[in-house]
């Protein structure tokens, strides 16, 4: 059995279903009240648990030969942020050495190594860590920029008319479909390769953001207007928002370097190493363009949405009342 952390994620749930293409037995580990719906079709089950309950790690790692966490915090929240989240993946990490789990994988990111003192990156820096002294045979993957970042930046300025295009516009990026990096997640603990090893991701295309941006605009067919901020604005605009909103504050901080360091990395040697075959970034980014989170689909979520009888858990009998068993989103009314 693997326990997927963040499996309802845009990363995570291409992990899941790299590893139920392979066949393997996969759990979940979903957060009362999210929408995890949408993994229905992929025949994995579900754990009802969070990061911030480390008894419900333990209980979810039972029988567990290799977790994964591919959790993350886009904008932080008061109970959910970058600190929350380093504090889980130490409690996660000790939960699977109590429990004898023979493999971790976990996903950081490309801008650990430059992020310096900035949450987004320090709390990855810290959960790394925990992993690396832990003693559990590992894997650290950290890919950088996803397609989708460009996609979702498209969905923006459709709506909105223009766009917020931050940090060097002549930052160079390698932009890489999130299904490349889930099978090469799998195509690792299949093989037992990378093993104790930290591992930089990137997409087979090495572009300006400025020319990625462009590229994304020609194949949503759409010639919106942009704005741009530097690093340095970035920085400052964090700097007068720190003391109002510290949220915004570390948002705009990761964007200055995710959108303002050259990530250039042999994407492709990497895959090839795991046998995984890179997605064109013109490719990826068009999927990601055309594909709708099913989230967003009220036809999809009306019918995907889940009911009692899809909860499949491995709660100890007694342990939990039926009636308090998470009954899923409500379908939308619209």
């Amino acid at each position: 059995m693997i326990l997927v952390v963040g499996g309802t994620g845009r990363l995570g749930n291409q992990v899941v279903r790299a590893l139920r293409d392979q066949g393997k037995d996969v759990r979940a580990l979903v957060r009362k009240g999210s929408e995890y719906f949408w993994l229905n079709d992929t025949g994995t089950n579900y754990f009802f648990g969070d990061l911030r309950d480390p008894q419900s790690l333990h209980r979810a790692l039972r029988d567990c030969e290799s977790v994964i966490s591919s959790a993350a915090v886009r904008v932080e929240q008061t109970d959910n942020n970058h600190k929350t989240m380093a504090q889980g993946h130490e409690s996660l990490w000790e939960a699977a050495k109590a429990r004898g789990v023979k493999r971790a994988v976990f996903v950081s990111c490309a801008g650990v190594p430059v992020g310096g003192e900035v949450p987004a990156f320090s709390s990855k820096r810290a959960s790394e860590e925990a992993l690396v002294s832990s003693g559990i045979p590992y894997t650290i993957f950290r890919p950088g920029l996803f397609a989708p970042n460009f996609a979702d930046l498209l969905r923006r300025a459709d709506f909105n008319g223009s766009v917020f295009l931050p940090g060097r516009l002549d930052a160079k990026v390698s932009p890489i479909h999130p299904r490349d990096v889930a099978d090469i997640i799998a195509a690792a603990l299949e093989s037992g390769d990378g093993a104790n090893e930290t591992i930089e991701l990137a997409g087979p295309d090495t572009l300006t953001v400025d020319a990625a941006w462009k590229v994304a605009c020609e194949e949503a067919g759409l010639q919106p207007a942009f704005w741009n901020m530097s690093p340095a604005g970035l920085k400052m605009a964090a700097a007068a928002l720190r003391p109002i909103v510290r949220r915004w504050a570390n948002h705009f901080q990761a964007l200055g370097v995710n959108f303002g360091q050259d990530q250039v990395i042999d994407g492709v040697g990497v895959a090839g190493r795991f046998g995984v075959t890179l997605t064109p970034y013109r490719q990826a980014v068009k999927a990601a363009w055309l594909d709708r989170h099913p989230g967003e689909d009220p036809v999809a979520r009306e019918e995907k949405v889940v009911h009692r009888q899809f909860v499949a858990t491995i709660y100890e009998p007694g342990t939990i009342r039926y009636e308090d068993l998470p009954e899923g989103p409500p379908p939308r009314q619209d």
